[in-house]
């Protein structure tokens, strides 16, 4: 990365193309603030979001839902105004198709194809 190119976590989060690289600009956000997980969970204010979750958020799991994302980043100080951008963001990850799973039922019903031999 260039030293002109803005490496601020939500410049990471316009970046990201897989749910990991998102997961690493939240990490990043929360870091840039430094605040512990448990910080984090105090500072969601009306939302409800357990240590736990911030924790996994910044570690492995994407968020699933927009409330649980709204609750991580009020948690780690952002303004009400900078939301939409980081919802804007998420929702283009999520809809990527470097990140749809085939359904578990349709993986069986595949790998169970191949092996698959019409009777004669």
């Amino acid at each position: 990365m260039s030293p002109s190119e803005d490496d601020s976590p939500f410049a990471t989060a316009c970046r990201a193309t897989t749910c990991a690289e998102f997961v690493c600009a939240l990490n990043q956000l929360r870091l840039s603030r430094g605040l512990s997980y448990q910080q984090v969970s105090d500072h969601a204010g009306a939302h409800v979001l357990p240590k736990s979750s911030a924790h996994a958020m910044c570690t492995l799991r994407f968020p699933k839902r927009e409330d649980q994302l709204r609750a991580f980043l009020t948690g780690c100080g952002e303004p009400a105004e900078a939301l939409d951008g980081w919802l804007a963001q998420w929702r283009r990850v999520t809809a990527s198709r470097a990140n749809r799973r085939p359904h578990p039922a349709a993986q069986l019903v595949q790998s169970s194809a191949r092996g698959f031999s019409p009777p004669e």
